[in-house]
């Protein structure tokens, strides 16, 4: 598949915007609502000493970084995080001044890096860098990208859903002395010259208007211009010098740093301005200066628990949450080809579901080992056309004949896969999924954690993947496994073990069809909670959401994983608290998170460790949405600000949060360890 339909958990609706308060007066061109996901005006950044915030009139500094080196620091879509350079480098940084990350090393690795954006939602960030312009994920988990080059481009400025980008152009060698501003379409990926004479551009929020700067008269004023190359406007005449302007996200406003003389001298600081059709408005200059302002969006990301009246219901839940019933099609949800059964009795042939689902394009269900429950028929039968394959994972002492016989009856086809152990079983799921696979994960079957995470990530490659999961059994193979391995080529096929057990097991056995130095690529971490987000960062390229699930339920990880694995990644946490290292991942990766999908219901995971999940991926803990989602079934008005309800909230049926197509592929790995001698 290379799936291209992504459930988004951001809510882009009038309530939210609503809920939001966002300001109904804009500025020609800037808009509050950037294709229907509403923004409202936060507090400004600027380079003092290292970058503060402030409020609109300069005032309220609080400190993000102290670094003397940071500069040009641009804000994630939804507010969550700064990013700025730093010595040629790129670093990110959360708003209250934590996990510093450096998300591009610059003259460690490659050519200086300046003048940073967020783009795509805050997925990408793009940036100049040796009179180019490149990209890369806003987490750094992609290589380096070109993104436009044809002269000397700097001062790259995007839109907020990576439509538009903007930049300045000093012809082709950097020696012009008269700058350009470039409109750069990234779904033509063309180039076109806006303005032949104009530097430091600004695109506005929505994409439709440019603020830049233009030389006259010996003095650089401020400048406007549609980005259709109409309506261009002088904002400002006197003898100041203006540089670095940044749109308000959701007002009539604009703030730009300015340098003009005085009866005393100079002045250098920061000033908004409001923008209406005939009139521009100066307010007061900030009081403790600063350079390069940059207006904060605060955009509500959402936190959705999916979950019925017990586990299994849960997992029916999981399964509506995802799948469409057969003959309609609800915004969000996709239509399945096939499901897979799994006992609800024996979590270690449940282990690789997710990856099989994931190929196979269907729910996980979960039955008893000896017949098939009246709720999964009816699910069978809901997200299923006559005649679909419905997979058996096991021998028939983990699913009885009785479970093949009655989904016949129900009039799907049965397929089971199975092997003598677990082991064996999970390379039948294996030779299932491919018969050449690109990827192979390798997790202990003794403990459901890293399999379910694994398994999740292999699925996420969808139809069309080659990404599947076997297990170890502890620190060694079983001979299932290691015949299967030993007939795949390490050199044509990325091997990942996934925990300590897993990369012990790979690394201390033999294969008589190996090289003697192969490469591979471990995951390990010291909790079950570290190595799911470790895997996360190494497979996910800045996933836009993610799903979370009680460390203590492999049923609930069955579920979390199928239900969201072609969507992000999957994540442990402790009922009562968000995990530490969960919530490392989430804070590090909040400019990309849009949204969360918790599975289960308050006894997996707590009120208090849901809202801690919510205030991770966004700007403080009020800037986010929690939608309660009961057995599968999102109820209408279901905008909160925190998770203050444990049960379904009143309403009829709503359509999902609308969808952004953003297709997954697989990952450019990089070696994670030195060759192995064997």
């Amino acid at each position: 598949m290379r799936t291209s339909a992504r459930h988004r958990l951001v809510a882009l609706t009038a309530v939210t915007a609503l809920a939001a308060g966002t300001a109904t007066a804009l500025a020609p061109g800037a808009s509050a609502d950037v294709t229907g996901w509403p923004a409202t005006d936060g507090r400004i950044a600027v380079v003092n000493d290292g970058i503060m915030s402030t409020d609109v009139t300069g005032n309220d500094e609080k400190r993000i970084s102290n670094g003397s080196d940071d500069e040009s620091p641009a804000w994630s879509p939804d507010g969550s995080r700064v990013v700025f350079e730093d010595a040629g480098s790129l670093q990110t940084i959360g708003v209250t001044g934590s996990t510093r990350t450096t998300v591009y090393e610059g003259a460690d690795s490659g050519p200086s890096a300046s003048h940073p954006t967020y783009w795509t939602y805050g997925r990408e960030i793009v940036y100049s860098a040796a009179s180019k312009l490149y990209s890369i994920a806003a987490d750094g988990s992609t290589p380096v990208r070109l993104l436009a080059s044809g002269g000397c481009d700097t001062l790259p400025s995007g839109d907020a859903v990576g439509k538009r980008l903007v930049f300045q152009r000093n012809g082709g060698s950097c020696t012009t002395k008269t700058p350009s501003v470039v409109l750069y379409d990234a779904a033509t990926k063309t180039q076109t010259t806006l303005v032949a004479n104009g530097g430091s551009p600004a695109l506005s929020p929505d994409g439709t208007k440019v603020a830049f700067v233009r030389t006259v008269d010996g003095h650089r004023q401020l400048f406007s211009v549609n980005t259709d190359g109409t309506g261009e406007r002088r904002l400002t005449d006197d003898d100041g010098e203006y540089d670095t302007p940044s749109w308000a996200p959701a007002s009539d406003r604009l703030v730009v740093h300015f340098d003009r003389p005085t009866s005393g001298g100079r002045q250098e600081s920061n000033i908004v301005m409001t923008i209406t059709a005939d009139a521009v408005t100066e307010g007061e200059p900030f009081p403790w200066g600063g350079r390069s302002p940059a207006w904060q969006p605060l955009r509500k990301n959402t936190v959705v628990r999916v979950w019925g009246a017990d586990v299994y219901g849960s997992n029916i839940a999981g399964s509506r949450w995802t799948w469409n019933t057969v003959g309609k099609s609800e915004a969000g949800l996709m239509n399945a080809s096939s499901a897979v059964l799994v006992s609800r009795d024996s979590q270690s042939y449940a282990l690789t579901a997710p990856a099989l689902a994931g190929k196979k394009h269907g729910p996980v269900l979960l039955t008893p080992s000896t017949s098939v429950s009246s709720a999964v028929q009816a699910e069978l039968k809901r997200v299923l056309k006559p005649g679909a394959t419905v997979y058996l994972v096991g021998g028939t002492s983990i699913l009885s004949s009785a479970v093949a016989s009655k989904v016949s009856a129900l009039g799907f086809t049965p397929k089971r896969l199975a092997g003598t152990s677990r082991y064996s079983t999970s390379v039948a799921v294996a030779k299932s999924i491919t018969s050449a696979p690109e990827y192979v994960f390798l997790a202990t079957g003794t403990d459901y954690h890293s399999a379910l995470a694994a398994a999740s990530a292999a699925g996420s490659l969808g139809t069309g993947g080659k990404a599947v999961v076997v297990l170890n059994d502890g620190n060694t193979l079983t001979s299932s496994v290691k015949s299967y391995l030993n007939g795949l080529d390490p050199d044509e096929t990325y091997m990942i073990p996934v925990g300590a057990s897993a990369k012990y097991a790979l690394t201390h056995t033999s294969f008589s069809k190996w090289p003697s130095r192969y490469t591979y690529y471990p995951v390990t971490a010291s909790t079950n909670e570290g190595t799911a987000a470790a895997l996360a960062a190494m497979w996910w390229r800045a996933p836009s959401s993610a799903a979370l699930a009680y460390t203590d339920s492999w049923r609930g990880g069955a579920t979390a994983g199928a239900a969201m694995n072609v969507f992000g990644p999957l994540l442990w946490t402790d009922v009562s608290a968000l995990s530490a290292d969960t919530r490392s991942y989430l804070v590090k990766g909040a400019a990309n998170l849009g949204g969360l999908a918790v599975f289960g219901g308050t006894g997996s995971v707590s009120t208090a460790a849901l809202n801690s999940a919510g205030a991770a991926i966004s700007a403080n803990s009020s800037q986010w949405t929690y939608m309660p989602d009961y057995n599968g079934l999102a109820p209408q008005a279901s905008s909160f600000s925190s998770a203050t309800v444990g049960g379904p909230a009143a309403g009829a049926p709503a359509a999902r949060p609308g969808t952004a197509p953003r297709p997954v592929t697989a990952p450019d790995l990089a070696p994670l360890s030195s060759r192995h001698q064997q």
